[in-house]
């Protein structure tokens, strides 16, 4: 094989490889950007669901408290518990969506640039 053959492919693949790298990169900054987004979202949303599970419990407190005098009370404090019980499904449903796509997508993309690396260094090797 010719040299400046040789050295046009090896250009050719540093170009390739630096190709690559750069898109890891970008989608390696999305993602921290994604987790950023997703850490403001749970921290702004971490005070009002500690303030709904501090107010659920204190009611749940009262009405045991109570619960023989007012049993109508009892209905609605059950309301207030589903309805903290839907809001604490909500937030899981958004923390799966945020973190396990990106991280699937991520791990994907890192798992064929790994393989399509042991494919380069095999081919490269085996000659």
């Amino acid at each position: 094989m010719d040299i400046s053959t040789s050295v046009a492919i090896i250009a050719g693949l540093f170009l390739l490889n630096t190709i690559f790298l750069v898109i890891f990169l970008f989608k390696a900054f999305k993602a921290f950007t994604e987790g950023q987004k997703f850490l403001e979202t749970a921290r702004m949303q971490l005070t009002p669901l500690s303030h709904d599970i501090t107010r659920v419990t204190t009611e749940v407190k009262g009405i045991l408290a109570t619960v023989q005098k007012d049993l109508d009370k009892v209905g609605d404090s059950l309301d207030h518990v589903r309805d903290t019980t839907q809001n604490l499904k909500e937030f899981e449903y958004m923390i799966q969506k945020r973190i396990q796509e990106p991280l699937l997508e991520m791990t994907a993309f890192l798992s064929a640039l790994v393989k399509g690396g042991r494919v380069f260094w095999q081919t490269m090797f085996r000659k």
